[in-house]
């Protein structure tokens, strides 16, 4: 097994040096978003000057993926923890089938938390476990023209962020990106595709401060920047959407952020009790910073998404009754809100996962050792979670559910509604259909599997 930091010995025995492949992300996936994490790998190897091909199995088909396995040296499979790994173990049995000298590897997210258990895959050759590769590039050749040009944009302004949020795996120093560089890049994407919209994928949008170069501290101001962004965008009339911390907002950012084309925004509240973000999760903020951010939002033209977590290591009832208490508070001063409330997922690498294998304030969590394993666990989503999205995500379902279909999803609706008020939407038990349903509407109306 190589675990490696840098790229392997290029092997040139087949026409295509390295096939890129980014598996389904989940089954009914609603991230249509720009495969950035096999792109920018793929501009490292190109830059090395191997031939590289990308396949995106949301769209490419599975004849496409094998015949260029035939003809491909090495498979590089990008995986985030969970579903997408049994997806991507899936790639790896077929690829190995077909082309049993294919030298298979593995990055993304899970290559980097579970190294150890990814290396002991018996189809795996190579594991990439670093944060990133290539994002110092822009991953645009003529191999990725196809990527560009399908399902909803997605670009950085800057990576990394330096939170230590215990439930989070990501922390790492920022790197903004240079206004001139992303100019060029977004220009030079405008020119292939015409976009309107773009998804800003940024860790951390809003930060104040990086080290350049030279080591040296440099400062920020996120509202310059932030206009800086919108003068780019503005000219070629683009509107986006991304996330950004709740205590960066003021009424000078919002300002900045509905001139620079901010039509949907959404902030990691976590929780409603300010004990337990501050003393558990971390966040380096508390209740007052969402409260302010929400009051300032409101009115601008933003939509806002509200995003929480039930369920962390240590959480009481107590706590999340306030959590449920802050979301109403919202949706009082600020009605045009939206909110969605996740289940804790113990994903590996940040403090409350080791808490969560422990048993440290929770059930003790079993992880899987296995992609096949990881991707067959449900997370994230749970009765809460549709229970609170019928509640208050009512723009995605009446998209759904339009005119006369508006029937088949009323009753859940409103039953969802009286376990909120209740304070028992743990109850909820239509979950499961509910979410068949949905996909069902999303496939009759638009064509495409999302899920709301």
């Amino acid at each position: 097994m190589n675990v490696v930091k840098f790229t392997p010995a290029v092997v040139r025995d087949k026409p295509i040096d390295m096939l890129m492949v980014y598996p389904s992300p989940c089954m009914d996936s609603p991230f249509n978003l720009t495969p950035l994490s096999i792109m920018y790998p793929g501009a490292m190897f190109e830059a090395q000057g191997m031939h590289v091909e990308y396949v995106d199995l949301r769209w490419d088909s599975w004849d496409m993926m094998e015949q260029l396995i035939r003809d491909s040296a090495q498979i590089g499979v990008s995986a985030f923890t969970g579903y997408q790994c049994a997806r991507a173990h899936d790639v790896i049995v077929r690829a190995k089938q077909i082309n049993p000298k294919i030298v298979v590897n593995v990055g993304g997210h899970h290559a980097r938390t579970c190294s150890k258990d990814v290396e002991a895959e018996p189809l795996v050759d190579v594991v990439w476990p670093n944060r990133a590769y290539g994002e110092d590039l822009f991953p645009f050749s003529p191999a990725t023209h196809r990527l560009w040009k399908r399902g909803d944009l997605q670009m950085v302004t800057s990576t990394g962020c330096p939170y230590a949020c215990t439930f989070c795996a990501l922390r790492s120093q920022w790197s903004p990106r240079e206004l001139d560089a992303l100019e060029r890049q977004v220009d030079t994407v405008y020119d292939l595709t015409g976009f309107t919209e773009v998804s800003f994928s940024d860790p951390n949008i809003g930060y104040h401060k990086y080290k350049d170069a030279e080591g040296v501290t440099q400062h920020v101001d996120r509202v310059d920047r932030m206009k800086g962004i919108g003068r780019i965008l503005r000219k070629h009339g683009i509107r986006w959407d991304g996330n950004i911390r709740s205590d960066y907002i003021t009424p000078e950012l919002v300002d900045a952020m509905a001139w620079s084309g901010c039509y949907s925004i959404e902030f990691g509240c976590e929780s409603g009790n300010d004990w337990f973000l501050k003393n558990v999760i971390k966040k380096g903020h508390g209740v007052d910073a969402i409260k302010n951010a929400n009051l300032c939002m409101a009115g601008s033209g933003i939509s806002v998404m509200n995003s929480w977590v039930r369920g962390m290591p240590h959480e009481t009832h107590e706590q999340w009754l306030d959590t449920m208490d802050l979301i109403d508070w919202i949706m009082d001063v600020a009605p045009e809100a939206r909110a969605s409330v996740y289940r804790f997922t113990p994903y590996p690498g940040g403090p409350a996962y080791d808490m969560a294998v422990k048993g440290d304030g929770i059930e003790r969590f079993d992880p899987p050792k296995t992609m096949k394993e990881w991707g067959e666990l449900k997370l994230m989503v749970d009765a809460t979670y549709w229970c609170a999205g019928l509640c208050f995500r009512l723009d995605n379902t009446r998209k759904n559910f339009p005119d006369e279909d508006w029937h088949l999803i009323e009753p859940y609706v409103l039953e969802a509604r009286r376990l909120w008020k209740e304070r028992r939407p743990e109850d909820f038990k239509y979950a499961e259909t509910v979410e068949q349903l949905i996909s069902f509407q999303v496939r009759k109306h638009t064509g495409q599997a999302r899920v709301a």
